[in-house]
């Protein structure tokens, strides 16, 4: 049985020495407290709760990083640029984009935000606490091991939500042989890729199994156990319900993926996800310290330092604001003065993909004010819209993303829209659900925000924390989406209004899944970028792996150095869509 009383404290610090990893000194606490023997001998003391906050907590996993994103942005050349999701105001003093095709020899695409940041490595050294637990737990018996069995599979589902999202980025990767802890017969030491279908399918039914047995692993635990998992829980607070959803959640996405490919295997599998718990309310949780998005190890921080790269691209500027640059309540969406700044004419412009004519207008003066910590500047100055300085920039209380309603239904959509299942509703019912849900989302995240408040004019304050619209606005425009659904010719057309609708609702939050379904459905269509004479449209598929896996694991490397490119889909892009490249043939939006 737990010792509540006695241990309270003992938890807590387990979890901050756990939580320090988001700190730079962490080695000495690496070798001390994450060491399975040191952590188990002599000590009535149960570690498994701090060691599966400290892997919830873990940057590079739900929680990004601040030089992870400080380079996602910086240059316009990464993952957020190619996918046009957010980008400098680009002309020709940026001579480095005289490259910009290149994705034979790289100089174009900058991967280094994923394998220059060695996220591959940390996905694995970052995991090694679901190592130590299930080694933990599995040793036990008796009430000991039903109060550890919750953690064991929460941990384990963390592992494998990582390792579909290294999937996603490398295709290929070790997988059967990683994660084996004191194991140390060659083959784990030097593990062997895994053909990446085989990893999603894997997956899929571990996150089955994990939704199936979670609710019994928790009415299992004693009634102190429980008061602990509450108190160590910081996304969810205990609730297994969250948990349950969100992990049912996960598995319908993947098996959506893979639908393209193997849609026989997944179609029976997402039929009976449906059954199950999905979320009901949006699912992120926040840090227990206020975040300062001028300094720290957070994601914010390295979006605040790049405020000049985090211009709104036309691709989703064109589809927020349909009339005059000026919003206009009913002509455009309501999501706009929440996402985006005004500029200095109080309207919004995006910025475009052809170099040519936006080279022209920045001659011509109009410029901008690159930060985000003055905002009388911001006004006076900028030409173009960034992101909403109060939305993120400036948002000390930015949760960490989890799952969100919005994406559901538009996961609900496509379901529906391609037959995979019977959701209960239409493809455009669930486009619509997902307008009038995206847009709680996003004022709810506008409205944590304090940043200025003191400093602006009422107008000014109105124009960065803007009201939420009335339901009966919000209603009408969902109306007016689902019009264009409906109306659209095609399931390829359908499905360009759909990804358009995931551009808004996910935009500069989660670009690794927007990069991931850009891939997979070849949608929405991106403008063509235009520099000089040369009209370009590249199409990055992947990331390369980190050059340091070919001298420490150089056998099985060799296996997948074939691959080892920015030009190799991922195998779940369909054949039909991998002669497709996603681009407009010019700059007339439709």
């Amino acid at each position: 049985m737990y010792k509540l009383k006695k241990m309270k404290k003992a938890y807590l610090y387990i979890f901050l020495l756990s939580a320090s990893f988001l700190g730079a000194c962490k080695k000495d606490l690496e070798d001390r407290f994450y060491d399975k023997d040191k952590l188990s001998t002599g000590s009535d003391i149960d570690v498994v709760p701090g060691l599966f906050t400290g892997v919830l907590t873990n940057n590079k996993i739900f929680a990004q990083d601040y030089g992870e994103w400080y380079y996602l942005l910086n240059g316009g050349t990464s993952i957020t640029g190619y996918e046009q999701v957010a980008q400098r105001f680009v002309s020709y003093r940026y001579d480095w984009f005289s490259t910009y095709n290149d994705l034979t020899t790289g100089n174009g695409f900058d991967d280094s935000p994923i394998n220059g940041q060695s996220f591959f490595q940390h996905s694995y050294t970052r995991l090694k606490n679901y190592e130590v637990i299930r080694d933990s737990v599995n040793a036990r018996t008796g009430q000991l091991k039903q109060d550890g069995d919750v953690y064991l599979k929460l941990v384990s589902f963390i592992k494998c939500y990582q390792s579909a999202k290294l999937v996603d980025f490398f295709n290929s990767v070790p997988y059967s042989d990683a994660f084996q802890g004191s194991k140390k017969e060659p083959k784990y030491l030097f593990p062997k890729y895994d053909d990446p279908k085989e990893i999603y399918q894997s997956i899929i039914q571990e996150l089955g199994t994990i939704v199936d047995e979670l609710p019994g692993a928790y009415s299992q635990m004693s009634a102190d156990a429980k008061t602990v998992f509450t108190e160590q829980d910081i996304a969810f607070h205990g609730d297994i319900n969250k948990w349950v959803s969100l992990i049912n959640f996960t598995r319908l996405k993947l098996l959506v993926r893979i639908a393209g490919v193997e849609e026989a295997y997944a179609k029976p599998l997402i039929q009976a996800a449906l059954a199950k718990p999905l979320p009901q309310t949006d699912l992120y949780w926040f840090y227990w310290f206020d975040i300062v998005p001028t300094g720290g190890g957070t994601w914010i921080r390295g979006v605040y330092e790049n405020t000049y790269a985090s211009f709104i691209p036309n691709i989703i500027m064109k589809r927020m604001n349909y009339g005059t640059p000026a919003y206009q309540e009913g002509i455009d969406d309501p999501r706009l003065p929440v996402l985006a700044m005004p500029t200095k004419y109080l309207d919004y412009r995006g910025v475009s993909a052809n170099i040519e004519e936006q080279t022209a207008l920045y001659s011509s003066g109009e410029r901008y004010y690159p930060y985000a910590d003055n905002i009388a500047s911001t006004f006076a100055t900028n030409a173009k819209s960034m992101y909403n300085h109060a939305t993120f920039h400036q948002n000390a209380k930015m949760p960490v993303y989890m799952a969100s309603v919005g994406e559901l239904d538009l996961l609900l959509a496509e379901i529906a829209l391609k037959g995979l299942a019977n959701t209960g509703k239409t493809a455009e019912e669930h486009i619509k659900d997902e307008v009038t849900h995206s847009v709680d989302f996003w004022y709810t995240i506008n409205q944590l925000s304090s940043y200025a408040k003191t400093q602006m004019t009422p107008a000014q304050t109105a124009m960065v924390y803007p009201a939420k619209p009335s339901a009966a606005v919000v209603s009408a425009w969902g109306d007016v989406v689902k019009g264009k659904f409906t109306l659209a010719a095609t399931l390829d057309d359908k499905m360009e209004i759909l990804m358009q609708q995931k551009y808004i609702h996910l935009n500069l939050y989660q670009p690794y899944e927007l990069w991931a379904e850009l891939r997979r459905t070849r949608h929405p269509k991106l403008e063509p970028f235009t520099w000089h004479t040369s009209v370009w449209k590249p199409m990055p598929e992947r990331v390369r792996y980190p050059t340091i896996e070919l001298t420490n694991n150089p056998d099985n490397f060799k296996k997948v150095a074939g691959e080892n490119n920015l030009t190799s889909p991922i195998f779940w892009v369909p054949a039909a869509a991998r002669a497709k490249n996603p681009y407009w043939d010019n700059y007339n939006y439709q």
